[in-house]
């Protein structure tokens, strides 16, 4: 018993501790969708559970998300909490083939303004579901904001919605006893629900439930990718969907709503020491203890206290790196993003991706163009390129141990995973200087993508140098601020640079 305590310390502390900020999230969200607060619990227990197991990802957490909450609200409307559960079924199925035919991989080919502008969207409407319930007890709500505010400042690593649960329920039993409170929450053996699904609606039911396919399986991919950035692994994007998509068909099937895995739960886990899949099955089993024990404290906590959770948690969810990265950026990102945003909020997350990936592959075209005609006017175009290639070159001014890997042709979000491989097969030393000397232009999207991917490899020891830079490249980084992020010793504009730097440390 000693030597298990030993082996999964650190999982049962981050399952414990996932399920305890699980918990008020779950009931906010189930409450907010429409579906009720014990929808919210099945889909963080049974959803959560199975996800936790067939998943790719070993430290994930999954459940009912505020995205997703936003989405489902009109779905609920327009087709009752049965054409819910049908439409989180078909998005598992869609979920459970994509991750059978390999294409786990297609949210890393999303261009990062497209991103930005769903999340910013989703957060936008995820913001308006709460504002009902905050202005029916103003005075509960502005209290728990304040101490989720307070906790985040001064109790870092500690739940904080916990703090703000714990805030607002005291202030209604001692002082308000608001008849707006989560009531009975009968969470007994549940029902199954294909009895009930609306099957005759499976056609106009369809869209909605590639919306929910589509922001569930981006939710959970990136927020995988964060995690394995955090422990230095790598888990399987296919995998992680099939377990995504089992978990959303098992939680709507027993009367959940529709999951996702989110980068908040799955990083708390981690810093709690979760390390394993352990941890997420330990979080299901953990919340289902804590709502049979605690479930007469929970029916007792005012709806204006989950509203204010809702709130800080979508203010939390806007991607606001982005918005400051548009005065830095190209009039193209600003442009792609603010139309994805719009289109979120006011007519569909899928039209809104879909549209903001043809805006940024328009862009791109164009941008191949120019740098084609740049290209013809100080050059010949028989080597143009259409997306980027990587070689390991020998450069006889370098050090043995130090390699040089050119990449060669235009950097563009659409080339970004086949780079990210591409380097993970050649780098082979512990020095990696990569020459961007035939590299006639670079987008946003790549170079923050080659910006975290060099990180990561630093990060795991291996010293990185970007050198070549020509003038437009040069500027691209700077103004995506990748210089200040990776250091003025790692950034160079001739190839001379990272030698002289390499020369003086080694000195």
């Amino acid at each position: 018993m000693g030597s298990l305590w030993v082996r999964y310390r650190g999982d049962i502390t981050g399952g414990l501790t996932a399920a305890v900020v699980a918990l008020p999230l779950a009931l906010a969200f189930g409450i907010a969708s429409g579906a009720g607060a014990v929808a919210g619990l099945y889909a963080s227990v049974f959803g959560g559970l199975a996800a936790g197991v067939f998943g790719g990802c070993g430290v994930q957490i999954t459940g009912p998300t505020g995205a997703m909450t936003a989405v489902l609200v009109a779905v609920v409307a327009k087709y009752g909490v049965s054409g819910m559960f049908l439409a989180g079924a078909l998005a598992g199925l869609m979920q459970i083939v994509f991750g059978l035919l390999r294409l786990g991989k297609f949210v890393k080919y999303l261009p990062q303004p497209v991103i930005a502008g769903f999340t910013n969207g989703v957060s936008i409407l995820f913001f308006l579901t709460a504002v009902g319930d905050a202005f029916n007890e103003p005075l509960i709500t502005a209290i728990t904001v304040i101490v989720i505010v307070l906790a985040l400042r001064f109790c870092k690593g500690m739940p904080e919605s916990l703090f703000g649960l714990a805030a607002g329920l005291l202030v209604n039993e001692l002082l308000l006893n608001s008849p707006h409170i989560v009531g009975d929450i009968p969470f007994t053996v549940p029902k199954l629900t294909i009895g009930i699904m609306p099957f005759e609606h499976i056609g106009p039911l369809l869209m909605p439930a590639f919306t929910i396919f589509l922001l569930g399986s981006i939710s959970a991919l990136l927020s995988a990718e964060v995690t394995d950035g955090m422990l230095g692994v790598k888990s399987s994007s296919n995998r992680e969907l099939i377990g995504q998509g089992l978990g959303n068909m098992i939680s709507s099937i027993l009367g959940g709503v529709p999951v996702s895995g989110a980068v908040a739960r799955s990083g708390v886990n981690v810093h709690s020491g979760g390390r394993t899949r352990v941890s997420g099955i330990l979080h299901a089993v953990f919340l289902l203890l804590i709502i049979v024990f605690l479930g007469p404290v929970a029916k007792r906590i005012p709806l204006a206290t989950l509203a204010g959770i809702l709130m800080v948690a979508s203010v939390r969810t806007a991607d606001w790196k982005s918005l400051k990265l548009v005065p830095r950026a190209r009039w193209t990102y600003g442009i792609i993003m603010t139309v994805t945003t719009v289109l979120t909020v006011v007519k569909d997350l899928s039209v809104a991706v879909i549209v903001g990936v043809v805006l940024a592959g328009i862009a791109v075209l164009v941008e191949l163009a120019v740098s084609t005609q740049l290209s013809d006017m100080s050059a010949s175009t028989s080597k143009s390129k259409k997306t980027v290639d990587l070689k390991s070159k020998l450069v006889s001014e370098y050090p043995d141990n130090v390699q040089v890997i050119a990449l060669e042709g235009p950097l563009f979000f659409v080339g970004m995973e086949g780079l990210r491989t591409q380097l993970g097969e050649l780098t082979e030393k512990d020095i990696v200087v990569l020459d961007f000397s035939r590299v006639p232009t670079a987008d946003e999207t790549a170079v923050l993508a080659l910006t975290d991917l060099v990180q990561r490899m630093q990060k795991q020891g291996t010293t990185v140098y970007i050198a070549g830079l020509n003038r437009k490249t040069l500027r691209m980084f700077t103004r995506m601020n990748v210089v200040k992020r990776l250091g003025r010793s790692r950034v160079f504009k001739g190839l001379k640079g990272p030698l002289r730097h390499i020369s003086q440390v080694n000195v």
